[in-house]
Order: structure tokens, then C-alpha cells, then sequence
């Protein structure tokens, strides 16, 4: 694989007591190096609509506001969307593979690459010998068998020999909260 076609979107959509909903993408090369950051302004919705979406309300902003706007105003093509907010992975398209990650304090697998499936559509993969395994889990539409699941394995393997996968997840929150609190 060449390591420069790598690209990792790693993608937030978060609520703040004060400030609403907020979200952003980031990609990343495969050191984990910024290539293009997005992010929205805060949302903040009326009491309407508050009223009107009741307990739907977060998940349609979050999936059909943030993240839909989002990805659509990328500049970079991107293949897979790395989140922890397991209400993304109910986003729907074709294009993208969106996967939760996380880091767990299972033991190290024996060997780098190694994959071992927790259940259906949640693996644990070993990134690096000497780390803990990292938690994948993929949207419930995505089948993972064939080659397009491997393709996305391979390339977190390899991005992972030079950078901590779930890493750039905590570089967007802090980057959200620098805009929120306006220190930027």
C-alpha cells in the first residue's frame, strides 16, 4: 500500500449544556498529520424545535445536520469516518465507512494485525505489539468480509505504525472546545 494515500476523517458531533450542538471533521494523513479540518457553527435549537423533535432531536442534529453538512463541504475524498459516538454509525451512505474507535485495556494480541471479532460488526484489532488492542466498531449496514473491509484494516494497520489511531479524536474535542469557550 502506499502509505500517502492514506487518509483518516476522524468526526465529532457534541453537545455542550451552554453552547448546543457543535461538530467537526478532521482528516489526517497517515502519520496523523492535518489535512484539512471542517467544523460548524454551534446549533442551538428553538424551543419549537425542541418541542417538535422531542427525544429525536439530538440524534437529527447530530446525524443530519452536523454530520451530513460536514461531509459535504470536505475537500478531500474520504473513504472511512472514524467517531466515537456510537449514534454516527447510523448515518447513511455509501460512500463512506463509518467506524467507532476506541481504545480498551484488553491484552496485547500476539501479534500486530492481529483481528479478533468481539461480535457481529465489533472487532478488536492489535494496531502495535506493545499497546492494547484497539475497539472497531462499523455501522450495522456494513458487511465485514471482503475486500473493502480488508482494505480499511490494512490501512489502520499501517497508519498505526506511525501514529495512535484514536488519537486525533481527543485533538478535535479539545480543538471544539477552544471554538466554544471562544479562544480562538
Amino acid at each position: 500500500m502506499n502509505f500517502e494515500n492514506i487518509k483518516l476523517a476522524y468526526g465529532i458531533a457534541n453537545t455542550s449544556s451552554t453552547n448546543g450542538y457543535i461538530g467537526a471533521i478532521l482528516i489526517t494523513d497517515y502519520k496523523g498529520f492535518p489535512l484539512e479540518f471542517r467544523y460548524t457553527d454551534p446549533i442551538i435549537p428553538t424551543k419549537i424545535q425542541q418541542m417538535l423533535y422531542g427525544k429525536g432531536l439530538e440524534k437529527y442534529v447530530k446525524l443530519d445536520v452536523i454530520t451530513d453538512s460536514l461531509l459535504r463541504i470536505l475537500s478531500n475524498r474520504v473513504s472511512v469516518l472514524l467517531v466515537q459516538d456510537e449514534d454516527l454509525l447510523n448515518y447513511k451512505t455509501d460512500n463512506i465507512v463509518i467506524i467507532r474507535v476506541s481504545s480498551t485495556k484488553a491484552p496485547p494480541m500476539a501479534s500486530s494485525g492481529e483481528l479478533s471479532e468481539v461480535k457481529k460488526s465489533e472487532y478488536l484489532l492489535q494496531i502495535a505489539q506493545s499497546n492494547h488492542p484497539i475497539r472497531l466498531q462499523f455501522s450495522p449496514n456494513f458487511e465485514c468480509v471482503g475486500e473493502r473491509f480488508e482494505s480499511i484494516i490494512k490501512s489502520l494497520i499501517e497508519a498505526g505504525e506511525f501514529m495512535d489511531i484514536d488519537e486525533p479524536l481527543g485533538r478535535v474535542y479539545k480543538t471544539l472546545e477552544l471554538i466554544c469557550n471562544q479562544e480562538v
